[in-house]
């Protein structure tokens, strides 16, 4: 395992927890009002958090597999490369089932990145916020369980 991962990994893990308090804080709003500017920046904080995400991923691909997805699909390749072990080199980094769930946000996304603002709905975007929470929590362990090996 490279010397520099871990730190690099602590220092994207610290950005999302502090997406994870603007979240709680937006959470705190939303509910009493559902205005569209609480809606447009929790979307913008769930496009942060799956970015940071990729971020952690694209430096294990890089500094530990030594390959990166290419093509136009490369968001879901790597997000699939993280589910499994690289023979020779790593143990799988996440589960298959944390995949899953994260490819809940990288479909949001893509979304995010292609419609407009105003067409967002907190109903449709709310259980994204509202598991964020758990998610990082899980992405931690699987991760630190990942560096222990």
């Amino acid at each position: 395992m490279p010397d520099k991962l871990r730190p690099q990994l602590e220092i994207e893990a610290g950005n999302l927890d502090r997406l994870l308090g603007e979240m709680k804080l937006l959470l705190a709003e939303i509910e009493e009002r559902k205005s569209f500017v609480e809606v447009r920046a929790a979307g913008s904080i769930l496009h942060d958090f799956y970015s940071g995400i990729e971020k952690i991923f694209k430096r294990i691909a890089v500094s530990v597999d030594k390959s990166f997805p290419q093509g136009e699909n490369w968001h879901t390749e790597l997000l699939l490369q993280m589910t499994r072990a690289v023979e020779g080199k790593r143990d799988r980094v996440i589960t298959e089932d944390l995949g899953r769930k994260l490819k809940e946000y990288l479909r949001f996304r893509h979304l995010f990145r292609h419609i407009y603002g105003f067409e967002l709905t907190w109903d449709r975007i709310k259980p994204l916020c509202v598991d964020m929470e758990t998610l990082i929590g899980r992405l931690k362990r699987e991760v630190d369980d990942f560096l222990r090996c």
